[in-house]
């Protein structure tokens, strides 16, 4: 495929933008949208009309066959089912057995492969089913008298085949019925059913026209729009938007299940006609009909273009309608009613075989004009033909009954193509890329190679490149597209432009424009962390992914610092500073250990600075009660009954203190440097775990005098938590430490005179941290307190053990 390419005023383009350039014109082209706009610059179209043999014969109810063939009709007049084959020019013509039926419409589908012919008989309120391969009919007399059947839709579900009619009265009684009918035929059988269905008031009157899906049946009431839902008998209502002496007249269902209607002047007070659609958000659009007195009889979807086209029976002219822009908008709220189907009883008549007759004609070629008002391009037919029923064949063909001239015409537009993107407005900022996807769509047959360029209109902004693969070439009746891709560059001009892409097929010219908007690239970094929260237990770490996201165009070196984390706990960064890619990111792990760290939750603020831009986002470090790990080892499980007294002494009583809690600090960070390598050899040794409980069991005892100590003082933790700890450490001191200085201090004269001056500084130390401790606990000055604490602990074994080491000396040898 080729490629167009164009650089405006590049200068100096970065390589990675021409990178980009040329890998977005490998990337996948998306599907194009549902609905989009588009302008056909033509204003001619061939023109055919074939004239229908019975004179007077009021045509009425085209309809395309099943495989999309066109024509079949009524004779409502003539008192016939017609067909034309516009291959061969030939009419045929089948009377239908009652005479002045006065037939108003049919539906078609096939059975057992053949087709078949459903149609209402107004006049004398029947029903048929004809097959046209045999030529029999098969009417169905009414059971409500005077019910008038109108308009019929076809359902065909495998045997069971429904068609659906309105029921609208007799003109003589002012076309008073406001109800449905669902003449169910089984095809296996041969036999038929009928159901009839009261219209909710809301429906206005009546309803003039259906259109039968899947499980749906949609009706276009005189004031509202209404779908009977088969499933659950219910119907459902939308009151379509008032205008003066309109109403609801004609229905037709797009691709996209979205109803299309008219409402329709009844020429009392006002002569304009609209068209509308409702939407599945439940809102209406309409626009107007440019001519006065139109006198919309029909619409239908185009299968190639989805848009409505409709018949103007007063002004002489078929128009096609552009929805992608325009119209008013209103909001609307269904209502919902449940109904019971009443089971009618129709008497059947068979006639046949019926012969046809047939005539070959000659048919009548012109040119019809077009103007284009607005959304609406009306086609002019020739004064006096009073066109009804649309129908859009598979070649978008336009086919229409000429009512008064008594012709069947075929309206056949030359094949084009129409040119949409999507989006048609971009916003690039600068040193990035922005893309819409350029849709070429084939209209009436089109199949021709479209080349594609594009151009500034108006002003061309400096430092901006683009590229359109092109040609693209769609298939009849499909789609090719192409990726745009636009560009700009680091200093590319700012400001908003516009962009015409522009395709070309021969004599053929289709353009569209979109919205550029380019703004100052934007030069910023976002730093996050994950996960946010993190739970660590003393002596253990945990990690945490900081990513820092380049926003716009911003490529520098970003400096990670933390900042609120407590004494005894450490972070570090694995890669610092981290620069990240433009448009992207780059991870730095952050390890938070804890060693000594006091419980509870820590806001610890991660902060990356890039140059003059800082940013910051906050780590939440839940500090936990680290195991006792000696202790578990011991006994084998943290639920024994020794471990869990240890911790519920510890997290229940000493942490809940301050002087506790920041004594702990310094514990936890001198415990657990070598605890968990201790607890490792105790459990792989069961001679050592025995030893170990021997060893513990005294501490034990200790402790629990500790916790003794500490409940004596309940309406002072504080001074328990400071009491407990000079009782456990002078105990600890005596059971632990006494003998073995026992033996220093009977080794010579000279030890013991070191140990009395030791003996007598360490008091004095003691007495004096004991002195500012609740100065320092007043102040809340948690290092001190944390460093008084220590002193007290370390003193208080020290002395304890050196006084009873003297005490064994003296009661060993007395003097």
């Amino acid at each position: 495929m080729a490629m167009s390419w164009q650089v405006i005023h590049l200068g100096k383009f970065p390589a990675v933008v021409l990178l980009l350039l040329m890998l977005a014109a490998l990337l996948p082209v998306p599907s194009p949208l549902a609905e989009v706009a588009y302008a056909l610059d033509g204003t001619t179209a061939a023109l055919t009309e074939w004239p229908i043999p019975t004179a007077g014969s009021q045509p009425t109810g085209l309809a395309l066959d099943p495989s999309g063939n066109c024509c079949w009709f009524v004779e409502s007049a003539g008192n016939k089912v017609a067909h034309l084959d516009p291959s061969t020019n030939t009419f045929r013509e089948w009377v239908i057995p009652t005479p002045g039926s006065y037939p108003t419409s049919l539906g078609l589908t096939t059975i057992s492969g053949s087709l078949a012919v459903f149609g209402t008989e107004s006049a004398k309120n029947k029903v048929f089913l004809f097959f046209p391969s045999t030529g029999t009919y098969k009417e169905y007399d009414l059971p409500t008298k005077d019910s008038g059947p109108q308009r019929i839709s076809v359902e065909a579900e495998g045997t069971k085949i429904k068609a659906w009619f309105t029921e609208l009265g007799r003109p003589s009684n002012g076309y008073g019925r406001n109800a449905i009918g669902e003449f169910t035929y089984d095809s296996g059988s041969g036999t038929a059913k009928l159901y009839e269905l009261t219209l909710p008031p809301s429906a206005g009157g009546g309803a003039n026209d259906v259109h039968a899906s899947s499980g749906a049946i949609w009706f276009a009431g005189r004031s509202a729009i209404i779908k009977w839902d088969t499933d659950s008998s219910r119907f459902t209502t939308w009151a379509v938007p008032a205008h003066p002496s309109t109403q609801g007249a004609f229905v037709d269902v797009d691709a996209l299940g979205q109803v299309w209607y008219i409402s329709r002047s009844t020429g009392v007070t006002s002569s304009t006609d609209y068209v509308g659609v409702l939407k599945a958000n439940n809102t209406f659009t309409e626009w107007q009909i440019p001519t006065s007195a139109a006198d919309a009889q029909g619409i239908a979807i185009s299968p190639v273009t989805r848009r409505p086209w409709v018949a103007e029976h007063g002004a002489d002219k078929v128009a096609d309608l552009d929805p992608s822009s325009g119209g008013i908008t209103t909001s609307t709220q269904p209502a919902v009613r449940k109904s019971d189907p009443a089971r009618g009883v129709m008497l059947t008549i068979v006639t046949g075989p019926v012969l046809p007759a047939t005539a070959k004609v000659a048919p009548e070629a012109s040119t019809a004009h077009g103007s284009t008002t607005e959304q609406f391009t009306e086609w002019m037919l020739p004064t006096g033909s009073h066109p009804q029923d649309p129908v859009v064949d598979t070649s978008g063909n336009v086919w229409v009954l000429e009512s008064s001239a008594n012709k069947v015409a075929r309206l056949s537009l030359s094949p084009d193509f129409r040119l949409a993107c999507e989006p048609s407005s971009l916003n690039i900022v600068q040193y990035a890329s922005g893309i819409s996807t350029c849709t070429v769509t084939s209209i009436y047959g089109f199949s021709s190679p479209v080349g594609l360029s594009g151009i500034w209109v108006g002003t061309e902004p400096t430092g901006v490149a683009y590229t359109i693969p092109s040609p693209v070439t769609p298939a009849p009746d499909g789609t090719s597209s192409s990726t745009l891709t636009i560009v700009a560059a680091a200093t590319a001009s700012t400001g908003t432009f516009t962009f015409q892409v522009v395709g070309t097929s021969g004599p053929l010219t289709h353009s569209v424009n979109l919205t550029v908007t380019i703004a100052t690239g934007a030069v910023d970094f976002t730093i996050t962390a994950s996960p946010q929260s993190l739970s660590v237990a003393p002596g253990t770490s945990a990690d945490t992914t900081v990513t820092i996201q380049s926003v716009g165009v911003f490529s520098s070196s970003v400096y990670l610092t933390t900042s609120g984390a407590p004494n005894g706990m450490t972070l570090l960064f694995g890669t610092n500073p981290v620069t990240p890619p433009i448009g992207g990111t780059v991870p730095s792990t952050l390890t938070v250990r804890v060693s000594g760290a006091p419980q509870g939750t820590h806001a610890i603020t991660v902060t990356g600075t890039g140059g003059l831009l800082t940013h910051g986002t906050v780590l939440t470090v839940q500090v936990i009660g680290g195991p006792c790990l000696i202790a578990t080892a011991t006994y084998g499980s943290e639920l024994s009954d020794e471990v869990q007294f240890l911790r519920t002494f510890r997290d229940n009583s000493i942490l809940e203190t301050s002087t506790g809690s920041n004594f702990m600090i310094a514990f936890n960070a001198w415990y657990y440097s070598f605890s968990p390598t201790v607890a490792e050899f105790i459990r792989e040794h069961s001679t050592v775990r025995t030893a170990a409980r021997v060893m513990l069991y005294p501490l034990i005892g200790v402790l629990k005098v500790g916790e003794a100590a500490f409940h004596l003082f309940p309406t002072n933790p504080e001074v328990g938590a400071v009491v407990s700890g000079l009782v456990v450490s002078s105990l600890i001191g005596v059971v632990y430490f006494s003998i073995p200085v026992t033996a220093l201090l009977a080794y010579s004269p000279r030890v013991r005179r070191i140990a009395k001056r030791l003996e007598t500084s360490a008091s004095a130390v003691l007495l004096g941290a004991l002195a500012a401790l609740p100065f320092i606990t007043a102040i809340g000055a948690p290092a001190a307190l944390m460093i008084a604490t220590s002193i007290i602990v370390l003193t208080t074994l020290a002395v304890s053990a050196l006084v009873a080491s003297q005490a064994i000396l003296r009661v060993a040898r007395p003097r």
